[in-house]
């Protein structure tokens, strides 16, 4: 018994009515189309759940009570730690006082 190998067209069918079965875009001519990229699901929900929108800001809450004179407690912490570093000497550098600036003054 002396089976012949199934014709390109016979084979072209088969591959369309495989796509049709199982759901899979048909392509006979390999031509590059996106399809991976458009089957992975959508990643926009997903990231702004996970960082979700803050009710309400400090400055938000500082503006509706001005009455109050509440203070950043956080804003404060930083000011202190920079004006603590400024009297070690280890500051940001005045305008114009940087490295590169000395360097263009020899």
């Amino acid at each position: 018994m002396s089976a012949a190998a199934p014709s390109a067209a016979r084979l072209a069918q088969l591959a369309q009515l495989r796509s049709s079965v199982f759901g899979t875009v048909y392509n006979p001519t390999a031509s590059r189309t996106g399809n991976k990229i458009l089957r992975q699901r959508l990643v926009g929900p997903v990231m702004t759940q996970y960082n979700p929108k803050q009710l309400a800001h400090f400055r938000d809450l500082k503006a509706l009570y001005p009455e109050l004179d509440l203070i950043n407690v956080e804003e404060k912490k930083r000011l202190d730690e920079i004006a603590q570093r400024k009297r070690r000497g280890k500051g940001a550098p005045k305008k114009g006082q940087g490295k590169r600036a000395s360097n263009k003054k020899k």
